[in-house]
């Protein structure tokens, strides 16, 4: 009996967890810059920028950028900021942990503080978090058919698994020259400038993932009379990714971050400072997989032959299903007593928290949290530029067609796109189109039967009939096999159809080999 198989490659995670960095660092005031009189605002970011997996161990690098806006100790300038970067490194130990496997890892800025030493000196303190996944991609020959023997016997079990057709990372830059706005002093400074991926989608397609989406940018920046203004840009994207084993039906689940801003400003055809040449560099974190159906071979046998099986356990991942809802979820801020007043908003930074995802009665309640940072220019001459925090609380049932228990939920949250408007009450309407997505795991160990021999049986383990006496727990599948005849033919001999039910201390004529 020969074995007909179907490659898949699937994804097996060797070890998964989170930790924590801390980024303890004294950062010094520039000589160029003047001293510091008050510190106004410390945004901290974060990003990996390697991994390194060898047997038993992933180091994994990244770099903490910090951009710091304080009120210097002078008459003429009202704000001056700092920008720096700090690397750190963390490693995973782990003795599942081989060459040649891949290291997925996000990082995010959990906290981060600062404590003024003197006008020229300040210490940071910043907590990064660094979610890993250690993958190993595992190509599996499964059993679907059997050639050379007409009569095999064969039991079939459906397994749903998912095919990893893509595991990488890609950097692309974006480059553009960006107008100050009509109405807006020239730019004497910049202070600072924010990005951030928003409004992504994809589509698959025979060998390639096209990928769209924009980079909506924010720059911060003194004008010749040293007062403080703020300029938006927008940068669309449309990047082609090649996949040689995508198609139609793959599921893509893209990360973006930003990983380098650079920035100049030049002079436009008047010979005023209004262009903010930009180039940002992107990262994108790919993971593409495709829902396979296999009616795999569970058990076979060859009816009249001592019959083998050579058989290999593996540990899957099964979807279930996959849940997805998006929402547009809106929130009135109003800003803390005794906070300066708003006189225009600089940006919006929003980021989900997932607090509870939990299975009960065919449903995911997912509960969470949007943290949005909101920095704003303001109506005073002392404080030119606040930040404010605000907790946007969210809770969604979705169907995960299953009622099934030991299933385990992994669930994304992303915020698609962010919205905001100031109204006359000096209120900020936030917008934010909020994305769930979900999948809904079976973990199960199965049996692939790599090989089957068979051979003739002896002379003296060839039987007549036999009268078997059905014991409780037994099917006909069992009773078949044990005795090398066809199912078939056991329903024949009993006059019984495939509907029937084998009863305990039923008796069954098995006929001979």
């Amino acid at each position: 009996m020969e074995l007909v198989k179907e490659n898949v490659t699937v994804k097996q995670v060797s070890c998964k967890g989170g930790t924590q960095v801390l980024v303890d660092e004294d950062i010094i005031v520039p000589d160029v810059n003047p001293d510091i009189l008050k510190i106004l605002q410390l945004d901290a970011s974060s990003c990996v920028t390697g991994k390194e997996v060898s047997d038993g161990r992933t180091v994994i690098s990244g770099r903490v950028d910090l951009k710091i806006l304080y009120i210097p100790d002078s008459e003429r300038e009202k704000i001056k900021s700092i920008i720096t970067s700090f690397d750190f490194t963390q490693n995973v130990d782990s003795q599942d942990i081989r060459v040649g496997m891949t290291a997925d890892v996000a990082s995010n800025v959990d906290r981060a503080e600062f404590s003024l030493i003197n006008s020229r000196k300040l210490r940071v303190k910043v907590m990064v978090g660094v979610d890993y996944e250690i993958i190993a991609e595992k190509n599996l020959e499964i059993a679907v058919e059997a050639s050379d023997s007409g009569s095999a016997e064969l039991l079939r079990e459906n397994v749903k698994l998912q095919n990893c057709v893509d595991l990488s990372e890609t950097d692309f830059v974006l480059k553009e020259s960006a107008q100050v706005p009509g109405g807006h002093a020239s730019i004497n400074e910049i202070l600072k400038v924010d990005a951030r991926v928003t409004d992504t989608e994809y589509k698959s397609i025979p060998g390639k993932i096209v990928a769209k989406g924009a980079v909506n940018v924010s720059a911060l920046y003194t004008d010749p009379d040293c007062k403080v203004q703020s300029m938006e840009t927008e940068i669309p994207f449309t990047e082609v990714f090649e996949c040689d084993d995508a198609g139609d039906e793959t599921i893509c689940d893209i990360d973006y971050t930003i990983s380098e801003i650079r920035y100049d400003v030049i002079e436009d055809n008047d010979g005023d400072r209004r262009i903010l040449d930009l180039e940002i560099t992107v990262a994108a974190r790919i993971k593409a997989t495709e829902n396979v159906s296999i009616d795999m071979i569970c058990d076979c046998y060859e009816p009249f032959m001592k019959t083998e099986l050579l058989k290999e356990e593996v540990e899957l991942e099964e979807i279930v299903s996959r849940p997805f809802t998006q929402n547009t979820i809106r929130e009135m801020v109003e800003t803390a007593q005794g906070a300066p007043g708003i006189s225009g908003i600089y940006d919006v930074i929003t980021r989900p928290y997932i607090t509870k995802a939990e299975l009960s009665g065919g449903k995911l309640v997912t509960e969470g949290t949007i943290e949005a940072y909101i920095l704003y220019l303001t109506d005073s001459a002392e404080t030119p530029v606040y930040s404010m925090k605000k907790d946007i609380p969210f809770s969604y049932l979705m169907d995960c067609e299953s009622e099934e228990e030991d299933l385990v939920p992994e669930i994304k949250a992303e915020v698609k796109h962010t919205a905001y408007n100031l109204n006359v009450a000096g209120e900020i309407e936030l917008r934010c189109i909020l994305a769930l997505n979900a999948n809904i795991i079976r973990k199960r160990k199965i049996e692939l039967i790599n090989d089957v021999v068979t051979e003739e049986p002896e002379q003296k383990e060839k039987k007549g009939i036999v009268i078997y006496f059905v014991q409780r727990g037994d099917d006909l599948w069992e009773v078949a096999k044990r005795y090398a005849v066809p199912r078939d033919e056991i329903l024949k001999f009993n006059n019984m159809s495939e509907e029937d039910k084998l009863e305990a201390g039923e008796r069954l004529f098995i006929p001979g080999m």
